[in-house]
């Protein structure tokens, strides 16, 4: 008894390592395409409105199966269901290199989604079933850079190293989903269930049930509009299409993939500091600031050069990267959430953000084509930012 107890404590910080790692590869093959658009356009003959359904695809697969799939992990336990999340995704990274043309690459982009909603709803369950406190915040924070440094070096490296090194953008794409299937075979080494966790214990009517009383709670229903809008919607719409707004700006490729990796490292600023700041109960203030701060920086980052525009990013890393974990460990440090269904609460969350998480992307393609800017975009997105500040005054946190 005493072996286990010790075995549990020590035990975390593994599990914590190996979700950052999983996050790590997953969007190492997430970040990839944006870098890459210009020549995957090019060879499939793709608008911007295609372009962006295929940058939204990932979420798009959220909305029907984020749900079920937060059930099943509250029922199975994290172990196998992240592990067959991790083998979709770097199938789908694969599979990506044989694209045709835009229904195939859709597709294919379409099975990341379903593999990577087992990782980012199974994450928070793996914190709240391990962690408690304080260090919820903080293990949160922590295996969201996972998804920073993971992205922020795609976009660094695709067009500056790894595309030079392999030759084309096919290739490319199988050598990071080849790279996602190590770091799968790592979790299937050292992966586990939380002994004693909450999990599998309900039956099914009972998940059910808590479903519905989720749904009906108007607090999960504020937390879920805010990452909606911001997290979704913004930062999906922003990011995904950042690289091609510098290249708009007169950059090379290689430039705009190199500026657009920089929210992304200072986004560890942001994801680790953040979310521990305060005990549960008392974040409301910085949500509050962290959204005012991310929706002036996409409009500054819209129409400024030179510094400023650096400076916007560097700014919007910060406080765009504390958006999530914040959310997350708000929404689970609720009564009536808590480890048990936690699952369950991600997989809403993530349900109803797969819908804005590729609706922002779509939007800013088909506003290109139809005003041959990307300015009107940019308002869009940074007037859906700023409204959050309303039901960010409407939350209510219960430690």
């Amino acid at each position: 008894m005493k072996n286990e107890a010790h075995f549990s404590i020590d035990y975390k910080w593994i599990m914590l390592a190996l979700i950052w790692l999983l996050y790590f590869a997953s969007f190492m093959i997430f970040s990839c395409i944006p870098p890459l658009v210009t020549p995957i356009a090019h060879d499939l003959a793709l608008t911007y409105s295609q372009i962006g359904s295929i940058l939204g695809t990932v979420m798009l697969a959220y909305i029907p199966f984020a749900i079920p799939v937060g059930l099943l992990i509250d029922r199975v336990g994290t172990r196998r269901t992240i592990l067959a999340g991790a083998a979709l995704v770097s199938l789908s990274g694969l599979l990506q290199s044989f694209s045709t043309n835009f229904e195939t690459l859709f597709l294919y982009v379409f099975i990341f989604g379903l593999g990577m909603q087992f990782i980012s709803v199974g994450s928070p369950k793996i914190v709240a079933s391990w962690f408690s406190g304080k260090e919820r915040g903080v293990a949160s924070g922590i295996y969201i850079t996972g998804a920073s440094i993971g992205g922020s070096t795609a976009l660094a490296i695709t067009n500056t190293l790894i595309m030079p090194l392999v030759g084309t953008w096919r290739n490319t794409l199988s050598l990071y989903g080849a790279f996602g299937f190590a770091i799968a075979f790592v979790w299937l080494l050292l992966g586990r269930d939380k002994m004693h966790a909450q999990t599998g214990g309900a039956a099914s009517g009972a998940l059910l049930e808590a479903i519905t009383k989720l749904v009906r709670d108007k607090y999960v229903w504020i937390v879920v509009i805010i990452g909606f809008s911001t997290a979704f919607f913004a930062g999906h719409g922003f990011g995904r299409w950042l690289p091609k707004l510098l290249e708009l700006k007169g950059m090379t490729s290689a430039e705009a993939g190199f500026l657009a990796s920089v929210p992304g490292w200072s986004g560890l600023i942001g994801s680790v500091v953040l979310p521990g700041l305060r005990k549960a109960g008392s974040r409301k203030p910085i949500v509050f600031a962290t959204l005012l701060i991310q929706g002036i920086c996409i409009l500054i980052t819209g129409i400024a050069v030179g510094l400023p525009l650096t400076v916007s990013l560097v700014f919007y890393g910060i406080s765009s990267a504390a958006v999530a974990p914040l959310l997350i460990v708000i929404l689970m440090d609720l009564p009536q959430v808590g480890p048990k269904y936690m699952g369950a609460a991600a997989g809403i969350l993530f349900s109803l953000g797969g819908v804005g998480g590729f609706i922002g992307p779509f939007m800013v393609g088909f506003l290109i084509d139809l005003t041959e800017s990307i300015l009107p975009s940019i308002i869009v997105l940074t007037i859906a930012v700023e409204t959050m500040l309303i039901f960010t005054l409407l939350m209510k946190e219960k430690p």
